[in-house]
This record gives structure tokens, C-alpha cells and sequence, in this order.
């Protein structure tokens, strides 16, 4: 629009036609509703950008040679000298810092006004005005891993730090730490190879990480940082893990897991790939152990049920219902034809109504009656046991 209300943020390339542009459409979607046999390439523009009513500093520059591109008004000014140096002069230094924000010293004063005068410092308990709103923001601690950040990690957390900000300014009392999920395998592996031990190593690059999120200004309160290394932490969790297992919610169970013997360890399944370690590229096998196991589906119902009070996007509800996996059916027996106690192996199916078509049933090659009870003594030797 030419009213100074419209705001084109962006450098682009493209032809022009002569018409008028609509400010209900993006610049793309105009030059597609022009008049096609008037499209001319465009050289340089320059076009004053307004922010409300105040004109904002400098122009946006476009590329044309000629235009015959026409408005109902125009307030576009001829480029003057200053403007055609300076704009050489940040060619020149190819791009260097932006003069309408120079954010090198912006950026610096004021996080250095934040830390000194604790500006996203949430009071204690007793010092905290209680008649204010509370809000909780609460960030996926990162692993500190000795390669820093990488553009995942400021992508999630400027999203909480404009909610923090946004709730500050409207008076609440927000709460924002940050922390570090820092027990990892990296870190053992690294202990391993280099006989450095875990503590020194997840301490150095805890500091690297603190220094790189400090630097992008987000708005921590850094007295209530956490690492889950800390043994003030996870005194906690095995707190925690101790009311689960007074309630019967941990046992433990032989269970088949992936199992890495050059890393010694378990492995998850997202941490396999193509039967090798994601970490050193080592062979993974199954492999029945003793682990323990924690009964998250007494809650299932639960989970499921308070799901639809929660306000959150449509389409992550229905990943976390996925991921609990209820699922309605029958349990259905089958008698062993080679057992002659009447034993019978029981199998959960979602279509019962479909039993008169079973022509087999499918055992997993971890089932405990595979080899003692399942296969014959004809078949034995062409059967190998999953161990």
C-alpha cells in the first residue's frame, strides 16, 4: 500500500507489471494477478517503509532497471547521496553490522543492565508478592554436549522466552529457569576413550552452553539453574523412584532390550539404526535382561481422560494418544495342540469378529514356551531361540 501502513520486510527478485498493488495480497501473489503481457524485469527500486506512522530509518531496496508498475499514489523518493554511499559503503563491508540496529552494542549494555540488576530474577517465597498471577514456563533442558548449540536449541527457546516476556509485562510473576539434562552416554564414552572423567568434561561444556545461551539475551532467571548431574538433584529422582516402587508402580522384569556390547550398554530405539549404535556405528543385538519397568498404564485411563482438558494443539493430543496406545478388544485363547494340560496361549486382538478366518498364529521369537513348548522335536534344530 502507499498509505505507510503496509510493511514489506525481505529482499526479492522478480518482474513487475504495470496495475496496482492491493495490500490485502503478498507482492508474489500481485505480480500474479497483473497484467501478464506488461511484465518488464525490475532493476532497483527503493520503496519508504513505514512502521505505523513514523517512517522507518533508511529504504527498502529492490532490483529493477525499468518499471512500468503503477499505484493510485506513490511516495517513493529519489535516492540521494548519502543514501547511494551508504549503501556502498555496507556492500562494501558485505552486509557488516546493520546501522538501524547495531546490535553489538544494544545487545551487550543491556545484558549486562539484566544480569547486574537480576531483571528475570523471580523472588523467593517469602519475598514474592503473592497477589500477583503465576506463571510457570518450563524449557526441555538441553544435553551439553561439547559441539554447543546448534539452531534447534534457539528456535524452542525464543518461543518460551517471548511467552516469559509477554506474562512479565502483563504483571505476572513468571518464573523461567533453565538447566541441563547432563548424564548422557557421549560423556562415558568420552571417560572411556580419554580417561577424563565425566564430572570435568560435562562441567566445561555446561559452561560453553551457559556462556552461548547468555549470549542470545533470553530471559533466564540463572539463579535457579539445575543439572540433573547435581546430587542435590537427583537425590530427588531417586526420591521419586522410591514412592514408585513402595506403591508397587517398579519391578523388574526380563525384558529383551537393545544391547551394544562394545558400549556396554542398553540402547533406546530411536538410538539404533540399521541394527547399529547410532554413537561409533557398533552391532546391536537383542537381548533378554533384567530391567526395571515402571507401570505406566495403571494411569493410562487417566492420561487419556484429562487429555481433553488440556488447551493444547489438536494434533499433539492425539500424539500423546497415540503414544499411551490404548486399544479396545478380546483376549483369545488358543489350545496347544502338543500340551496335554490343556494349556493355551493367549493372544490380545482388536478384531475378534475376524476368528473365523485364522488360518496361523504368529509367535514372537522371544516368547518363553517358543522352544519347551511350541516346537517339535522335528523342527527343533531349524529353530534358533532369540538369547
Amino acid at each position: 500500500r502507499t498509505d505507510g501502513r503496509f510493511i514489506l520486510l525481505g529482499m526479492f527478485t522478480t518482474s513487475t507489471c504495470s496495475g496496482t498493488v492491493s495490500s490485502s495480497m503478498s507482492i508474489k501473489n500481485a505480480s500474479s494477478r497483473m497484467n501478464r503481457s506488461s511484465c518488464v524485469p525490475m532493476s532497483r527500486w527503493r520503496i519508504p517503509v513505514r512502521f505505523g506512522s513514523s517512517r522507518f530509518q533508511g529504504n527498502l531496496q529492490l532490483n529493477s532497471t525499468t518499471s512500468r508498475a503503477t499505484t493510485t499514489e506513490t511516495t517513493s523518493q529519489p535516492e540521494t547521496s548519502s543514501d547511494a554511499s551508504s549503501s556502498s559503503a555496507a556492500a562494501a563491508n558485505g552486509g557488516g553490522q546493520s546501522q538501524a540496529y547495531p546490535f553489538g552494542f544494544v545487545e551487550s549494555k543491556w545484558q549486562k543492565y539484566w544480569a547486574q540488576n537480576k531483571t528475570f530474577r523471580t523472588p523467593d517465597i517469602t519475598k514474592v508478592d503473592t497477589s500477583k498471577p503465576k506463571h510457570y514456563v518450563l524449557d526441555m533442558f538441553p544435553y551439553p554436549s561439547g559441539a554447543g548449540l546448534h539452531v534447534g536449541h534457539p528456535e524452542g527457546y525464543t518461543a518460551t522466552d517471548i511467552t516469559s516476556r509477554f506474562y512479565r509485562m502483563r504483571g505476572y510473576n513468571v518464573m523461567h529457569p533453565m538447566g541441563w539434562d547432563a548424564f548422557g552416554l557421549p560423556a562415558e564414552q568420552y571417560a572411556i576413550q580419554t580417561g577424563t572423567p565425566p564430572a570435568v568434561t560435562t562441567a566445561k561444556n555446561v559452561e560453553r552452553f551457559r556462556d552461548q545461551l547468555q549470549s542470545l539475551g533470553f530471559s533466564y532467571d540463572w539463579e535457579r539453574e539445575l543439572a540433573t548431574t547435581d546430587a542435590k538433584y537427583f537425590k530427588w529422582t531417586q526420591w521419586i523412584f522410591l514412592q514408585l516402587l513402595e506403591k508397587g508402580l517398579a519391578y523388574r522384569a526380563e525384558v529383551p532390550v537393545n544391547w551394544c556390547p562394545a558400549l556396554g550398554t542398553v540402547l533406546a530405539n530411536e538410538e539404533v539404526i540399521d541394527g547399529l549404535s547410532e554413537r561409533g556405528g557398533h552391532p546391536v543385538v537383542k537381548k533378554p535382561m533384567m530391567q526395571w519397568m515402571l507401570r505406566i498404564t495403571e494411569y493410562a485411563d487417566r492420561l487419556l481422560e484429562d487429555l481433553d482438558e488440556l488447551d493444547w494443539p489438536e494434533g499433539v493430543k492425539e500424539m500423546q494418544r497415540n503414544w499411551i496406545g490404548r486399544s479396545e478388544g478380546a483376549s483369545v485363547s488358543f489350545p496347544l495342540s502338543s500340551s496335554d494340560d490343556d494349556e493355551r496361549l493367549t493372544v490380545f486382538t482388536t478384531r475378534p469378529d475376524t476368528l473365523f478366518g485364522v488360518t496361523f498364529v504368529c509367535v514372537a521369537p522371544e516368547h518363553p514356551w517358543l522352544m519347551d513348548k511350541l516346537v517339535t522335536e522335528a523342527e527343533r534344530e531349524a529353530v534358533v531361540p532369540c538369547s
